[in-house]
C-alpha cells in the first residue's frame, strides 16, 4: 500500500446557498462496500432530502471511483464531488452531499459550483491527514533523562505511545521510514547514547498535515 491522504475523521458542513440546505457528509471508507454502507447510511438518515449526491474513492486492488448525481442533471452534482477528492489527492474517501431544495432553480453553472464549495468546505473544516508507513521503536529512557526527552520529542512532532513508568521509562514511537534512521542517530547524539532504541514492527499511521 502506498502512502496516502484523506480526511482526519467522519464529518459533515452544510451551507444555505439560494435557500437551498447543502450538506456534505465525508468518512474514510477502506473498500467499495464500505463507501455503499456510509452511502446507505446517509440517505437512511436524509431520507426526506431532494437529492443525495455521492462520489467515493478507494484503494483495494485497484483504485476504484464512483459517483452518482442521484437525479440532479448529469454531470453537476456527482462529477464535481468526485473532481474534489480528486484535487485535493484522497484516497479511502467517501463523500455524499444532500440537497434540501429551497424553491430556488440554480442551473447547471450554480448547481456544479454548489456541490463543489460544499465538498470543499467540509474538507477544510474537517482536516486532512497522511496515511504513511512507519518504522516503529521501543525505547527505554532514564528517568533523569525523561522530561528533557519528551520536550525533545514534542519540538521534532514526534509521539510517544504506550508509555510505561518503572526502574526506567519505556514508550513506542514511530518514524517515517525516508528519515527514521536519521532521526535514531540524532536522539543517540543528543542523549550521548543513554537512550535504548530497538526496532519493532512496521505499521501505517494517520499523521495530521
Amino acid at each position: 500500500m502506498q502512502n496516502y491522504k484523506t480526511i482526519a475523521e467522519t464529518g459533515s458542513f452544510e451551507k444555505d446557498i439560494k435557500k437551498s440546505r447543502f450538506i456534505a457528509h465525508i468518512a474514510q471508507t477502506f473498500s467499495e462496500d464500505e463507501a455503499k454502507q456510509f452511502i446507505q447510511k446517509i440517505r437512511e438518515q436524509e431520507s426526506s432530502a431532494t437529492h443525495n449526491c455521492t462520489a467515493f474513492i478507494v484503494l483495494e486492488n485497484v483504485e476504484i471511483e464512483r459517483m452518482s448525481d442521484d437525479g440532479e442533471p448529469s454531470g453537476t452534482a456527482g462529477s464535481p464531488i468526485l473532481n474534489v477528492l480528486q484535487q485535493n489527492d484522497l484516497k479511502n474517501v467517501t463523500a455524499v452531499v444532500t440537497r434540501y431544495f429551497g424553491g430556488i432553480k440554480l442551473g447547471a453553472g450554480g448547481l456544479i459550483r454548489a456541490y463543489s464549495s460544499t465538498t470543499a468546505d467540509a474538507i477544510k473544516e474537517i482536516g486532512l491527514v497522511e496515511n504513511r508507513l512507519q518504522q516503529g521503536y521501543q525505547l527505554t529512557v532514564p528517568y533523569h533523562l525523561y522530561d528533557k526527552f519528551e520536550n525533545y520529542a514534542k519540538n521534532e512532532k514526534i509521539i510517544l505511545e504506550d508509555k510505561a513508568f518503572s526502574t526506567d521509562v519505556t514508550c513506542n514511537i514511530f518514524l517515517d521510514l525516508e528519515n527514521h534512521k536519521e532521526i535514531v542517530q540524532d536522539i543517540k547524539n543528543q542523549f550521548q547514547n543513554q537512550i535504548s532504541l530497538e526496532e519493532t514492527e512496521q505499521v501505517y499511521k494517520q499523521v495530521a498535515i
